[in-house]
């Protein structure tokens, strides 16, 4: 009980970190001439993705220690992050976007069950072989524009991040390759059926 209570804390404490953070780098629109300043921008706008807070919350979920503590653990890590970064919006701006709140709360509700999925994805021996390809072929639609005689990268973290959830479910060079498959296959169904465009 009380690993899982320190567990919650982190994922706490990192929510809210982050929302804060996320918050602030909205501040800054970008410079010209010194590459230093433009990196707050650049992460701001990585963080406007839907890539990143998808392995964040992979992350989270995979390395919990059971399939209840990887739900409790996304949805603690979302609602520290909407909190926190809802009311520093506020305080800086006064105001807040009531669309955004509503598309990121679903997200946070959606968050355990999907959570569970993540966890006997990489815990369970047999549903290792497939499930890792959900998050996967997720990732590489965010990554790649697929069509049925081309592929065009679109961003290039998000691919990088494709290559992180497959170390992260990794178990064996056979069950990669299985899983690679799955994912391409699924992404490309993805891209032809959904009415979502992301």
């Amino acid at each position: 009980m009380k690993k899982q209570l320190v567990g919650f804390t982190i994922c706490l404490i990192l929510g809210v970190g982050l929302g804060t953070i996320v918050k602030y780098l909205d501040t800054f629109t970008g410079y010209d001439g010194n590459w230093l300043m433009n990196i707050p921008s650049y992460l701001g706008d990585l963080f406007t993705r839907l890539g990143i807070w998808v392995l964040i919350a992979t992350t989270i979920a995979a390395y919990s220690r059971t399939q209840i503590s990887a739900a409790l653990n996304t949805l603690i890590f979302f609602i520290g992050m909407l909190i926190s970064y809802y009311l520093y919006s506020a305080y800086l701006f006064g105001v807040f976007s009531t669309s955004d709140i509503i598309y990121w709360s679903g997200l946070a509700l959606v968050s355990p069950f999907l959570a569970v999925i993540i966890w006997h994805a990489r815990n369970h021996t047999r549903l290792a072989w497939t499930l890792p390809a959900l998050p996967i072929a997720f990732m590489l639609t965010l990554s790649l524009g697929l069509g049925c005689f081309y592929i065009v990268l679109n961003h290039i973290e998000e691919l990088i991040m494709s290559v992180i959830l497959c170390l992260i479910f990794y178990q064996s060079r056979k069950q990669l390759v299985v899983i690679m498959f799955i994912s391409f296959a699924l992404s490309f169904v993805i891209k032809q059926i959904s009415p979502f465009h992301f």
